[in-house]
């Protein structure tokens, strides 16, 4: 090949290679073990998801009723986590009346910590996907939360942007059986109610991130100036023997890290059917400056959610980190709900 030919060669490949990069966000090089900050200025949110859809059949120590929930998130508050996360499991197409039980559940939770960060899940049912294939509609599936915001119970609201299959594999490796098969998804409809309801009434988000695709939703709306206030993002990992979601791998936390580095953003992982700390991420996210989440939602066959959170405490200790919660926690969000804002 001749100097100009190679020259210009050259001259390509590099053009190739800086539009990869612009294309794939800031460049890194390899797996850092740390990012440069101090850990008594970086505490750490330590969420419960005290049931999801475990009941007592699964789970003997899970809470079921709105009594049951209160307590258990009570105590969990006492015991030091920073957020509690709870499902009704009371779906319903009556928006309104979905919510009036988690105000029933959330309530005392609020007497006993005012400035307790608390939140539900989206109003769906898993057995309208599988007869009818479709979602409920966006008012039925997200219409719950401005009147359980509006209620002062809960100060922040569940905000997933994106479609993903939740299921184990059959005997023939394919997601399976249809029993076991749903479709997890939200509409843009959806979207504009949760954002509609964070910016109305000051809520924070919780922002699911379960496949690479959700997490660039995220980063668009970072560049959009869009992210409500009060917002962190939990990203969710599962093993093999699940369909969806990234193995609980260094480099798949990588990447997602990858995605919003440059961005000022609190994150979180969470581990789908098994148990968060007995992975590498917990402490990789502890060690980055991340946090991560515990309880029944997610390890349903695990301890009870008290003795999940005692061990989370544990590895946090280990790594030197404080763990905010109550006022603190609400400032350290900048969560504006003016009915948990702290005065000063």
């Amino acid at each position: 090949m001749k100097r100009r030919q190679l020259g210009k060669a050259l001259a390509a490949a590099g053009a190739t290679l800086a539009a990869s990069r612009a294309i794939a966000g800031p460049a890194t090089s390899g797996l850092r073990s740390n990012f440069a900050f101090k850990k008594e200025e970086k505490p750490v949110i330590l969420e419960v998801a005290i049931n999801g859809a475990t009941n007592k059949k699964v789970n003997p120590t899970a809470p079921e009723t709105p009594a049951e929930i209160a307590k258990q998130a009570i105590e969990c508050l006492d015991a030091g986590a920073t957020i509690v996360h709870a499902h009704t499991n009371k779906p319903m197409e009556d928006a309104g009346a979905a919510a009036q039980v988690y105000i029933d559940a959330f309530e005392p939770v609020r007497e006993k910590h005012p400035h307790a960060i608390l939140y539900p899940t989206a109003n769906f049912d898993p057995s309208v996907y599988h007869q009818n294939r479709k979602s409920w509609q966006p008012e039925i599936q997200s219409g719950h939360y401005r009147k359980l915001a509006e209620s002062g119970a809960a100060n922040m609201v569940l905000f997933d942007t994106g479609v993903v299959p939740i299921s184990v594999y059959d005997k023939n490796g394919l997601p399976g059986p249809a029993d076991k098969f749903w479709w997890y998804g939200f509409w843009p409809g959806d979207n504009k109610i949760v954002l509609d309801v964070c910016n109305d009434l000051g809520t924070g988000a919780s922002i699911s991130v379960f496949e690479p695709g959700w997490m660039k939703n995220v980063v668009a709306m970072a560049r959009a100036g869009t992210l409500p206030r009060g917002a962190k993002v939990i990203m969710y990992f599962a093993d093999y023997d699940w369909a969806g979601m990234a193995p609980p791998i260094p480099e798949a936390l990588q990447l997602y890290l990858h995605m919003i580095e440059g961005l000022d953003l609190k994150w979180s992982v969470g581990m789908v059917g098994g148990d968060i700390m007995d992975t590498p991420l917990a402490r990789m996210a502890l060690e980055r400056g991340g946090n991560f989440r515990v309880g029944l939602e997610d390890w349903w066959r695990g301890p009870s959610n008290l003795e999940q959170l005692k061990r989370a405490k544990e590895l946090i200790n280990k790594v030197g980190r404080p763990i905010v919660n109550g006022a603190e926690a609400i400032k350290y969000l900048d969560i504006p709900f003016a009915a948990t804002r702290p005065k000063t």
